[in-house]
C-alpha cells in the first residue's frame, strides 16, 4: 500500500509558501555576491566521524541521538548532514582551498539538513539552511561583517529579529570557567537531566544548551556567573572589538551571557537571531567563531567564523508576518485553433526579456481562456486569432480596464515590454 503523506517531520513546501523560500534564497545569493562569498556544494552526507569529531560527544546531536546514520554496503558509517559547517570545512581541507584561493576564503551553501528531533513549530526533521563561512581570518571585523550580512538578509525579507550576543572564550578561558560552573550547580545537579550530568563531566558549557525545562529553570536562576567574567585578555579584547564595530554599524544586540551554540567547536564570538513570536524555539539563525575546527578535522591551524540561517523557522515567521504574494503572469497568451506554435514562439521571445508569460495549454473558447487569465491575475492578454494573424497582428486586452488594441507580431517586445 502506498502512503499518501510524507514521513513525519519531512514537510512538503508548496505554493504559495514556497515563494518565500525562493525569496529568501534569491536575497541571500545577491548579498553573498556583494560580500564576496562563493558557492560550495558539499555532499548531503559525510562519513559519520566528520560530524562526531566536529560537534563533540557532548553536543546535542550526539547526546540526543539526532543524527540520521546508516551503514552502506561497504560497512562504512555515513550520516545525512545535521548541520552545514563541518561538511564545508571538510571540503575546504579536502580540496586544499586554503592554498588555491586567497585567504580568507568566503563560502556559502544552500540546502537541506536532517535531524531526528520532535517536530514542532518552525522545526522539522528535514529543514533548509543557508550557510556562510569565512575561513582564514581571526579578525573581529569578520565576526561583525558576518553578523551584518545575516542582519541585511533578514531586513531584505522584512523581518527584524533580536540579535543575541556572547563570547564563549578560548579553550583556556573555558577551563578556568568549568570549575566555577560545576561549583555553582553542585547543589542542584540531582535535579538536572541525565544528559546534563554527562555535559558537566565532559563539557560543562553544554548545560546551557539543554532543552529540558527543569534544567533551563535552574540555569536561569541568576546564581551562575557568566563566562564573560572569566575571559582572558585576548578573548576580552576580541569581544570588545566585535561590539564596537556592531555599534558603529548601528546594529543593536542583547547581551546573552549564557548563550552557547550546540556544537563543541565554537570559540569566542557566538550569536543568535531570535523572533520571540515563534514561541519556545525562537531562533531563526545563529553562528559564531570556530578557530580550532579546521585543525580538528585534519587541516592546518586556521581561524574561521560563520553562520547558518534556518530557512524553515524563517519561513514560518514570514508567513505569520504577511500574506504570500501569489505568482502572477504579466501576460497571458490566448490562441485559436492551429496557432499554438505561434503562441509558444511569442511567449519565448517575451520571456527572454524577463517577462512572466503564461500560454493557454489548449485552444478552448476565448471566453474560457479569458477566465483562466483572470484567475491567474494576468494584467494583459495577447489574443492570437486567424484574422489578425493573417495581417501579422494580434489583439491585446487590458484585464483591468477592458480596453483592447492591436499590436504588430513583428514588434511584440517593443509593444509589450
Amino acid at each position: 500500500m502506498t502512503r499518501s503523506s510524507a514521513p513525519r517531520g519531512l514537510p512538503d513546501i508548496v505554493p504559495p509558501d514556497s515563494e518565500y523560500l525562493e525569496e529568501a534564497e534569491a536575497i541571500a545569493r545577491i548579498l553573498f555576491d556583494r560580500y564576496g562569498y562563493r558557492r560550495i556544494e558539499p555532499p548531503v552526507m559525510e562519513y559519520t566521524e566528520v560530524f562526531q569529531r566536529a560537534a563533540g560527544e557532548s553536543s546535542e546531536i550526539v547526546l540526543d541521538k539526532q543524527m540520521y546514520t546508516f551503514t552502506d554496503r561497504q560497512e562504512r558509517s555515513l550520516t545525512l548532514r545535521p548541520e552545514g559547517t563541518a561538511g564545508i570545512v571538510r571540503a575546504f581541507i579536502s580540496n586544499d582551498l586554503g592554498k588555491k584561493l586567497p585567504l580568507p576564503v568566503r563560502l556559502f551553501a544552500i540546502g537541506p539538513m536532517f535531524r531526528y528531533e520532535r517536530p514542532q513549530k518552525g522545526r522539522d526533521r528535514q529543514f533548509e539552511q543557508i550557510d556562510a563561512e569565512c575561513i582564514g581570518s581571526a579578525s573581529p571585523l569578520v565576526d561583525a561583517e558576518l553578523i551584518m550580512l545575516a542582519w541585511e538578509l533578514y531586513r531584505g525579507l522584512g523581518l527584524d529579529p533580536e540579535l543575541q550576543l556572547n563570547s564563549m572564550g578560548d579553550p583556556a578561558d573555558r577551563e578556568h570557567y568549568w570549575p566555577v560552573l560545576r561549583d555553582a550547580l553542585a547543589d542542584r545537579i540531582d535535579e538536572m537531566c541525565d544528559d546534563c550530568h554527562v555535559r558537566l563531566e565532559k563539557n560543562p558549557l553544554r548545560v546551557f544548551d539543554c532543552k529540558q525545562e527543569g534544567c533551563r529553570a535552574i540555569l536561569r536562576g541568576g546564581d551562575i556567573p557568566p563566562i564573560t567574567e572569566f575571559l582572558g585578555e585576548e578573548s576580552k579584547a576580541h569581544y570588545a572589538a566585535v561590539q564596537e564595530v556592531l555599534e558603529s554599524l548601528g546594529i543593536a544586540w542583547k547581551d546573552a551571557p549564557h548563550l552557547v551554540r550546540g556544537f563543541d567547536y565554537y570559540t569566542r564570538t557566538v550569536f543568535e537571531f531570535d523572533i520571540p513570536s515563534l514561541g519556545g524555539r525562537p531562533t531563526v539563525g545563529a553562528g559564531g567563531r570556530y578557530d580550532g575546527l579546521v585543525e580538528q578535522l585534519g587541516g592546518p591551524a586556521t581561524p574561521a567564523c560563520g553562520f547558518a540561517i534556518g530557512v524553515t523557522p524563517t519561513l514560518v515567521a514570514l508567513i505569520e508576518k504577511k500574506e504570500a504574494e501569489p505568482w502572477k503572469p504579466e501576460l497571458f497568451i490566448a490562441w485559436m485553433d492551429g496557432l499554438g506554435s505561434l503562441a509558444l514562439a511569442a511567449a519565448t521571445e517575451l520571456r527572454r526579456t524577463n517577462a512572466r508569460v503564461t500560454v493557454s495549454d489548449e485552444a478552448r473558447s476565448m471566453k474560457s481562456q479569458l477566465r483562466q487569465a483572470e484567475r491567474l491575475g494576468a494584467r494583459l492578454v495577447l489574443i492570437l486569432g486567424p484574422d489578425e494573424v493573417s495581417r501579422r497582428k494580434a489583439k491585446v486586452k487590458n484585464m483591468e480596464t477592458g480596453n483592447e488594441r492591436e499590436v504588430s507580431l513583428d514588434d511584440l517586445v517593443k509593444e509589450l515590454t
